[in-house]
């Protein structure tokens, strides 16, 4: 009957004397949903004897999937809470057993890029939000935000584009131009006349003081 045996690192092994021993190599306890991972079961070992077999069940939302090999390279693309069991089996049909686990998270790097969309462009998490790998001006924050790819350059938005994306701040500022105008036209008609009623008063002053000098 297999009793509880000495932890390694996050994980815990099982094991009876003679019995190989199963040990799996140390894993973060939050793993990235963008990142590839090895599970590495190279430490095991057999007292008395050789392992000959290698299997890896890994849990996630009720599902199991099962993995062959000391050392497997293994993508947690989804969210949540993994279970991770290493049987090993010697050559004699005696097993060991150490399991693990670790929750994968959305944005290890905390660079308000998801790790998956990072990895699936950049395949790393190298880059960050503020970054702009493909050097037209978008940071790749602003790419995610708006569905674009970050590795192909986009064009920059001309005064066109410009004008349709702002088009409801070009009509406010007109209706505030218009009211100035009909506000202002007044006054300024109401100038206009004054100073052709100057010119026309200095008009007659200049006609009379001629006729005084004749």
């Amino acid at each position: 009957m297999p009793s509880e045996g000495p932890r390694d690192g996050s994980a815990r092994m099982l094991q009876a004397p003679g019995d190989p021993i199963a040990i799996i190599s140390e894993l973060p306890e939050n793993v990235s949903n963008g990142q590839w991972y090895t599970l590495n079961a190279s430490l095991s070992t057999d007292p008395d004897g050789t392992i000959r077999d290698y299997e890896w069940e890994i849990t996630h939302a009720g599902e199991t999937e099962v993995l062959t090999g000391y050392s497997e390279v293994y993508k947690f693309r989804a969210l949540g809470l993994y279970k991770i069991q290493l049987t090993v089996t010697d050559d004699d049909g005696n097993t060991g057993v150490n399991f693990t686990a670790v929750y994968s998270v959305p944005d290890i790097d905390s660079d308000l890029l998801p790790d998956d969309w990072e990895d699936d462009f950049f395949d790393d998490l190298s880059q960050s939000g503020t970054d702009d790998f493909d050097g037209d001006g978008y940071t790749n924050l602003q790419e995610f935000a708006s569905g674009t790819d970050p590795t192909v350059k986009d064009a920059q938005p001309g005064l066109i584009h410009d004008l349709e994306e702002n088009w409801e701040y070009l009509a406010a500022a007109a209706a505030v131009v218009a009211v100035l105008v009909l506000a202002l036209y007044p006054r300024h008609r109401r100038k206009l006349k004054q100073d052709e009623k100057k010119k026309i008063e200095a008009a007659i002053e200049i006609e009379k003081a001629l006729e005084v000098e004749k």
